[in-house]
């Protein structure tokens, strides 16, 4: 059997350490898990992380990666309601695809504990908000969008999704969320456009 190169070996560090935490939890990510999981040594873990806190901010940059898909997404919208509809799904099309992402995301003990990670998630999200409020702005500019404050109408997207993935995630991912999507998107529409 071949070698995996450093980058194949870190993303199946990663993958396993996704499933950890989200069977049981950040508290049950241990390097000795890790290292059972994956069938290398606790040693060989520490040639590619650091320490735990290396491995989510690993996890993190993947998620970050995602961002030039998201906005190549937003790119075929000519609309700004067409864009908002695309943010909103190309998020639960991603988590639905990784549903297990959902668990480090929605894991406060994670980001609690280290700086380092709360900053790089905040970071992230601000991202996420700096493309939704140009995607409002634009609305509110075509008078497509009604004139509510911008950081309002953020906040009632992003709670909108996130409530929507949380119910998901607690309800066991028993539903489609990228179905879902569709009628959470008619719902802000409903509410937001002229």
């Amino acid at each position: 059997m071949a070698r995996l190169t450093t980058e194949e070996r870190q993303k199946t560090i990663i993958d396993e350490a996704i499933n950890i935490i989200h069977e049981g939890g950040y508290e049950s990510l241990s390097i000795r898990e890790l290292a059972g999981k994956v069938k290398i040594s606790e040693p060989a873990i520490y040639r590619h992380f650091l320490n735990k806190e290396d491995i989510i901010l690993g996890i993190l940059s993947r998620i970050g990666e995602f961002d030039h898909l998201l906005e190549e997404h937003l790119a075929g919208g000519v609309t700004a309601t067409e864009k908002l509809r695309r943010f909103i799904q190309f998020h639960f099309d991603f988590l639905q695809k990784n549903k297990e992402m959902t668990s480090v995301l929605f894991s406060e003990d994670i980001f609690s504990q280290s700086a380092l990670l709360k900053q790089k998630l905040v970071r992230i999200i601000k991202y996420r908000k700096s493309l939704l409020m140009t995607i409002v702005e634009e609305g509110k500019a075509a008078n497509e969008f009604k004139d509510i404050e911008t950081s309002d109408l953020i906040t009632m997207i992003l709670g909108f999704i996130r409530l929507t993935v949380l119910e998901w995630r607690l309800g066991g991912f028993s539903f489609s969320l990228a179905k879902k999507g569709d009628s959470i998107f008619s719902a802000i529409k409903e509410m937001i456009t002229n």
